[in-house]
């Protein structure tokens, strides 16, 4: 199983360090305690054996005798658990707690103990403390013996209960990392956060307020974004400065190519030559116009950046009378793209349409689960369908005397195709000219191969 979540793992592996050390802590005390009580119950048999000693005397004929008020009534009850023998000179003395049964005594050396776990009557686990003593003369073995069933099942009610609390300091400890690896993380998800508002264009830099793990991250990707921007920034500068410089020399070129080359073949080929390279330069000056001044890091706003955009092809195109169609349905406002992206997209794609259109241009935005579809439609004169593909090719042209559609295609389906869309043409159904569609993953992944 594989852990994504950084608060997982913590918890995964804290569970599997306080399991392994419970169970090392269960296995001392395990050993612990049955060695406790297994004295403290040692000490018990060999104080009742120093008893029987104490009672214990020799008749005449060197017999052992015991005095009955030294037995305890426990050894007098059959199979009680509690059980002695005391063994002299081949003589045997057992409790009456043995019935038919004996306990098999080692031999050992005076003043020497054991301390024995055998099997007694009825298969009784039992735990025999025997001793070797010398009185009067004799040669003495006492042993004493108890059940340890009572034993084990104090131990085991021990360990169920040693379970139950182990299992809840466990559970406890889990909720107490879980609560501190979420103070933990806050400022990480605060930061995941300003990525979210990073990409929607709210903020241009994340928050440095982060724990010192992760500041170096944020830092080299602050660092990163304001890199980029300012690549941006001198890359679109340098491109309106380079149409800028290039305008003036080349009209001093034709103007230099008219008075050199007599009207002629040549003449008629400088100035299509000529007019081309102004168109390219005209396209460039308008991309860096429609991109304007804003920063490329934020989302492309439709209720902030799209009436902008509007304002600035209407002042482009102020001696056409166009009118403007507007049906936009993306619920959050923001499109897939980067401003300036949004600014160079749209922007082609109107600046295009307002140049083929008679009077009407229709403009509809629509956000599904998984793409933002953009359809632009005007009422002009269209492409015709064996024509459309040809007009997608770089520089290809519908109508040599006319600006349009041919170049400022080409230049839309570079964008899409960078962006990672798809552009599509075809044939208003309700105002009859060109109709361009452009399909873009709501996610910034490549939707499909331009066709």
């Amino acid at each position: 199983m594989r852990l994504t979540s950084l608060r997982a793992r913590l918890g995964v592996g804290l569970l599997l360090s306080l399991v392994a050390l419970f169970a090392g802590l269960w296995f001392i005390v395990d050993v612990s305690v049955h060695r406790l009580l297994e004295a403290q119950l040692a000490d018990r048999l060999a104080h009742d054996g120093e008893n029987l000693l104490g009672g214990l005397q020799f008749d005449h004929h060197g017999h052992p005798v015991l005095d009955r008020k030294r037995i305890q009534g426990i050894y007098q009850q059959p199979l009680s658990g509690h059980y002695f023998v005391v063994a002299s000179a081949g003589a045997r003395l057992r409790s009456r707690s043995l019935w038919d049964a004996d306990l098999p005594l080692p031999l050992l050396a005076t003043g020497e103990t054991r301390l024995l776990h055998v099997t007694g009557p009825k298969r009784q686990p039992l735990l025999l403390w025997v001793r070797a003593f010398h009185k009067q003369g004799h040669e003495i073995r006492i042993g004493v013996a108890e059940e340890l069933v009572n034993l084990e099942a104090g131990v085991q009610a021990f360990h169920f209960r040693l379970l139950g609390w182990a299992l809840g300091v466990i559970g406890l400890l889990l909720l107490l990392q879980q609560y501190l690896v979420w103070r933990s993380l806050r400022s990480v998800a605060l930061a995941a956060a300003d990525v979210k508002r990073l990409e929607e264009g709210d903020i241009t830099q994340l928050r440095e307020d982060v724990p010192d793990e992760i500041r170096p991250l944020v830092a080299a990707i602050n660092t990163l974004l304001a890199r980029q921007d300012r690549r941006l920034h001198h890359s679109r500068e340098a491109l309106g400065n380079l149409a800028h410089a290039l305008k003036t020399p080349l009209t001093l070129l034709l103007q230099l190519g008219h008075e050199r080359i007599p009207d002629s073949e040549d003449r008629r080929q400088l100035d299509e030559y000529g007019r081309r390279i102004r168109e390219q330069l005209d396209t460039a000056l308008r991309r860096a116009r429609l991109a304007g001044e804003s920063l490329g890091s934020r989302r492309f706003r439709l209720d902030t950046d799209l009436p902008d955009l509007l304002d600035t092809l209407q002042r482009l195109h102020h001696e056409r009378h166009v009118t403007l169609e507007q049906a936009i349905t993306p619920p959050d406002g923001l499109l897939p793209l980067e401003q300036q992206d949004g600014m160079e997209l749209l922007g082609n794609l109107l600046d295009n349409a307002w140049k083929w259109a008679r009077s009407r241009i229709r403009l509809r935005i629509q956000a599904a689960t998984d793409e933002v579809r953009i359809r632009i439609e005007d009422d002009g004169p269209g492409i015709p369908p064996d024509q459309r593909h040809q007009l997608l090719r770089r520089g290809h042209r519908q109508d040599e005397n006319v600006p349009g559609h041919g170049l400022g295609l080409a230049v839309i389906q570079a964008l899409v195709s960078d962006l990672g869309g798809r552009l599509e043409l075809g044939e208003s159904e309700t105002l009859g000219g060109l109709q361009v569609e452009v399909r873009l993953r709501r996610n910034g992944a490549p939707s499909s191969r331009i066709q």
